[in-house]
């Protein structure tokens, strides 16, 4: 097993920052990681999104129930995928399509202000200090008519990202390419039950990033990579969401399915 990877990206970044073993299983075991359905919502959003911008025709539940499909092939039982919502009444089936279908349409009306100048614009660039690329795909580069100059990455969560890295990485990324007027980063927070709190400062001042920073940050991470480090980081809410769950022998000790997928004490240093 070649466990260094050849380029890096925000996710790879996030994920081993996070917790080592959930890298390890997803990026180098390949590890099947547990079904959801914010997956399939998230990714019918950019896509028919994607599309739209395109000028091409798309139909949300044909995009949607396609990705479902797939996922059944994994998990034919479905209320075991992760869902957002109340336990009660959460975002599963139908109620996760409409979700998809409410996320699309505001990401539309958010698009009426846009000039769009790139979608899904894909950058692989050396960022100083870290001796491999690192890769981004940014959702949407433009100009909106209030704001500016903008990197849009679309969310359908209900709540913004805590930390500012997903963008702050495209920026620098920007600028190695010779794209330097994107300044601001925008959380696009497209799913109807966002509010004013939950969405609060969506809008991410970038004119002070420092990609050498970054690419420090990308190398210390890439260094403990090659140094096989696959440290478990158990936090019980953390890992009732974590998708590796069922793959990890701290969280599924004595599965038949952990046991299969973690030999992080036979392929590197778990502790």
């Amino acid at each position: 097993m070649n466990h260094l990877p050849k380029y890096l990206s925000y996710s790879a970044l996030n994920t081993y920052e996070e917790c080592p073993r959930a890298w390890y299983l997803g990026r180098l075991k390949r590890a099947e990681p547990k079904q959801t359905w914010f997956f399939p919502v998230g990714t019918t959003v950019h896509t028919a999104l994607e599309a739209h911008m395109a000028g091409e025709e798309f139909s949300i539940k044909e995009i949607f129930y396609g990705l479902v499909r797939e996922q059944l092939k994994i998990d034919s039982d479905d209320v075991n995928w992760l869902a957002g919502g109340s336990k009660d009444d959460p975002s599963i089936r139908g109620k996760a399509l409409a979700q998809a279908e409410a996320c699309v349409e505001n990401g539309i009306k958010f698009l009426e202000d846009m000039d769009v100048h790139h979608v899904e614009y894909e950058i692989l660039v050396k960022f100083p200090g870290c001796e491999v690329p690192v890769k981004m795909f940014i959702d949407v580069l433009g100009e909106h008519k209030k704001y500016g100059p903008l990197i849009v990455d679309w969310k359908t969560g209900k709540t913004k990202p805590k930390s500012p890295l997903q963008l702050e990485v495209y920026r620098a990324g920007t600028l190695l390419s010779d794209l330097p007027q994107y300044d601001t980063g925008w959380w696009a927070m497209v799913n109807p039950l966002t509010t004013a709190k939950t969405a609060r400062s969506r809008k991410i001042d970038l004119s002070s990033v420092d990609p050498a920073a970054l690419g420090a940050r990308f190398q210390r991470a890439y260094e403990d990579m090659k140094a096989k480090k696959y440290k478990a980081v158990h936090e019980p809410f953390k890992c009732t969401w974590c998708i590796q769950a069922p793959n990890c022998n701290v969280e599924s000790l004595g599965s038949e399915r952990a046991k299969f997928y973690d030999k992080s004490s036979e392929d590197g240093f778990p502790f």
